[in-house]
């Protein structure tokens, strides 16, 4: 059995044997599934929509500064 400790603010460490199982990433996201007494954790998976713009038509119209910044600013609007 594996087990964590719950914070005074609702926070958890999911240990590495979850992280390793679910092949976890850094601030990616979890799904909760409620059932009778019981929740069931599962990594949320990408799919081709998650990744819709970032490919551009060939001709960069930004400095690549600029698009990693862009890219930046979306990865973490994403999983806020």
């Amino acid at each position: 059995m594996i087990k964590s400790i719950l914070t005074e603010k609702w926070q958890t460490i999911i240990p590495a044997e979850v992280r390793r199982a679910l092949h976890l990433k850094p601030r990616q996201r979890l799904i909760y599934e409620l059932f009778d007494g019981g929740v069931v954790v599962r990594a949320e998976s990408e799919t081709l929509k998650d990744l819709y713009g970032f490919l551009t038509d060939g001709n960069p119209s930004a400095s690549k500064t600029e698009e990693r910044e862009v890219a930046r600013k979306a990865r973490v609007a994403r999983y806020k």
